[in-house]
């Protein structure tokens, strides 16, 4: 491994400014943020779990808004709920456009290469507008499905990291 000598490259070579290098070091920022929320666990993965959710629906642009709002009546945290919902950005938002896509054209019936055929054909808001309603349904199954596995997953992460905190902690304490 070389080390960073100021032509823009990390150590391992790779170019910080490409998009995918950016991207990761949002995302792992975003998930050091929320490990290190001060509240129970539950909490934490029940704000960011909205978050996810008010990420993935189509909320126009009030995600964030409709976040913090779903957490303060839900009693959640309104940190991990603003950082889950920056889930959907450019580089996800395909992914789980295309999922839906997919998962709603399996349910109900509907032919996803006709749909994106028509999409490409008329743009996407005159195709979207056929494509609405399989979108919808298999946005439903997409958004609920990212919110479980989001509230578990933060849950687990959070617990884990405290432990390991803790043993770190306990491990520095006897070794004095």
């Amino acid at each position: 491994m070389e080390n960073q000598n100021g032509n823009g490259k990390t150590r391992n070579g790779v170019d910080k400014k490409h998009p995918f290098v950016r991207f990761r070091r949002k995302a792992r920022l975003t998930y050091l943020k929320i490990l290190r929320i001060d509240d129970p666990p539950e909490r934490i993965a029940r704000g960011a779990a909205i978050g996810v959710a008010m990420g993935v629906l189509p909320t126009f642009g009030l995600g964030i808004i409709l976040s913090l709002t779903a957490a303060f009546f839900l009693k959640a945290n309104k940190a991990a709920s603003v950082l889950g919902s920056f889930i959907m950005n450019p580089v996800t938002s395909p992914f789980f456009w295309t999922a839906s896509l997919l998962v709603g054209s399996f349910l109900t019936g509907a032919d996803y290469s006709s749909i994106m055929g028509k999409v490409k054909e008329n743009g996407f808001l005159m195709g979207a507008g056929e494509a609405s309603l399989v979108f919808m349904a298999g946005n439903i199954v997409v958004s609920t499905a990212t919110t479980v596995a989001s509230y578990y997953l933060v849950r687990n992460a959070v617990i884990r990291h405290r432990r390991k905190k803790e043993e770190k902690r306990l491990r520095k304490l006897s070794g004095m």
